[in-house]
């Protein structure tokens, strides 16, 4: 759904819900980022947000009462570090770093784009990871729109033949966008932006019709296929659909270097680069993990890192410690999870696709050994003696009818894959398992692929909006006011 609210097709609020309002049984939530963990103390530091809009109400806070939460609540102790932390406390309502003690730290922090391989490319790109990067792109290209629009760069404000041509080429760089990354972001991405443009600069009544010849998308992509997860045919429509909208699709191709307003790129096995100024860039093409992931790894064993920085777990999502009374008690899911094999459906032991749809199963799973209290500590969690009064609980019989008295190993059934890429149109790779259900591509497949999203929506209030929200859309048209 980033794509869809990077381009007004949805809104940011109808996609998010409070974390208070959608899970009630949270008692005390607490705002922050967590830093740093102390695995043998069972410990985690937690730098606060940065309440910077309530700067009047937190003045002089630090100094009488340095947090409103109750410690002896949350079990928190308030840990400072240098001056500049307590001076923030003061002035911006942040409360510092705080640390909070756990029996279970579970660890679903995701990851973050790995733009960082590219010169330039962390200064200048644009990411697609929360809500916060699809307003910012969103931002940006309403700007690269108005930009091209100002008089100094159309051909009635100059009278020499060869000014006006600069003028016109310089126009085409004002609203020229790249997205790097052929996987489902930059696909879905490339077909958004492509509606987008449809509507805002090719409709006849459209608000930017004048710069009609003038935007493009350019989507560079190092594999020879865009979505390689999905199946060839599927591969080559997502391909023939893309470029039929206008699409410069750059395949076997890598990004060398970014600049405020230039890419350089390159094909696969040649020394050629090319430089094409432009507007914005979008990182789409690789994950990285976060600083408390890397923080995280320093204080397991050397065989917890995995792949691509993940943390290697076993199949009850438990990562290595370094003492046994430590062990069972981080669990670590989703994208940071390096799972060694599918037990079930894999024939070779690669590490699970970092998707969302992994990542929700393996959230249940955690919250299903959680709520049945098995002993995470055993090398197979198990359901701890109970007393005799404990034992005939409900929960207790009704696990032990189904053989559940140990604790099952994680496996991932795949229902398969979905992708959007423009005018109405979507791919659908349905799958139970290893086992092929259909490949469906066109407007039914689109129907699908709205309504899978709609029903993985928070809350009933998120489904009624986004509705609504495609409805405006296509009564009206997409939002291009910026705040």
């Amino acid at each position: 759904m980033l794509a869809s609210a990077a381009v007004g097709t949805v809104e940011y609020r109808s996609m998010t819900e409070p974390i208070r309002v959608t899970n009630p049984y949270i008692d005390n939530f607490v705002e922050g980022r967590a830093v740093g963990v102390d695995v043998e103390g069972k410990t985690v530091q937690i730098q606060l947000t940065s309440l910077s809009t309530v700067t009047g109400a937190f003045k002089g806070l630090a100094s009488s009462a340095p947090c409103r939460l109750e410690p002896e609540a949350l079990e928190t102790q308030i840990v400072y570090g240098d001056d500049d932390v307590v001076q923030r406390d003061k002035t911006q309502g942040a409360g510092g770093v705080i640390e909070l003690k756990y029996d279970y730290l579970l660890c679903g922090v995701g990851t973050q784009s790995r733009s960082s391989i590219v010169p330039g490319a962390k200064e200048h790109c644009f990411n697609l990871k929360t809500s916060q990067d699809s307003k910012r792109l969103r931002t940006a290209i309403g700007e690269a729109l108005e930009f091209a629009s100002r008089p100094d760069v159309q051909e009635f404000y100059y009278n020499d033949e060869q000014t006006q041509i600069m003028a016109r080429e310089e126009r085409r760089r004002r609203v020229r966008i790249a997205v790097v990354g052929g996987g489902p972001t930059g696909v879905e991405l490339s077909g958004e932006m492509c509606d987008f443009f449809k509507q805002v600069c090719g409709a006849p009544d459209g608000a930017y019709q004048h710069l009609r010849d003038d935007v493009s998308v350019i989507l560079v992509h190092g594999g020879s296929e865009l979505l390689p997860a999905m199946d060839v045919p599927l591969r080559a429509r997502a391909l023939e659909a893309l470029q039929a909208q206008g699409v410069e699709v750059r395949l076997n191709t890598r990004l060398k270097e970014v600049g405020q307003d230039y890419i350089v790129i390159g094909e696969k096995g040649s020394d050629v680069v090319e430089t094409i100024p432009l507007a914005v860039t979008v990182w789409a093409a690789g994950n990285a993990p976060v600083p408390f992931v890397r923080e995280l790894l320093k204080k397991l064993p050397a065989h917890a890192a995995g792949s691509g920085g993940r943390v290697n777990v076993d199949r009850w999502l438990r990562c290595p410690t370094k003492t046994k009374e430590s062990f069972g008690s981080i669990l670590v899911y989703g994208d940071v999870a390096c799972l060694d094999s599918r037990p079930k459906y894999a024939t070779s032991p690669e590490p699970l696709p970092q998707t969302a749809q992994v990542a929700g199963q393996q959230g249940a799973f955690v919250a299903r050994m959680l709520n049945r209290g098995y002993d995470m500590e055993q090398s197979v969690p198990k359901l701890p003696e109970l007393s005799d009064s404990e034992a005939f609980s409900l929960l207790r019989v009704w696990l032990a009818s189904r053989g559940l008295e140990e604790a099952p190993g994680f496996d991932f059934l795949s229902l398969g894959l979905l992708a959007y890429v423009g005018q109405e149109e979507a791919l659908n790779q349905v799958m139970l398992g290893d086992v092929p259900i259909f490949n469906y591509s066109g407007k039914i497949a689109f129907a699908l692929w709205r309504s899978v999203y709609l029903a993985k929506q928070a809350s009933s209030r998120n489904q009624a909006l986004i509705a609504f929200d495609w409805l405006r859309t296509n009564a009206y048209g997409r939002d291009i006011t910026r705040l």
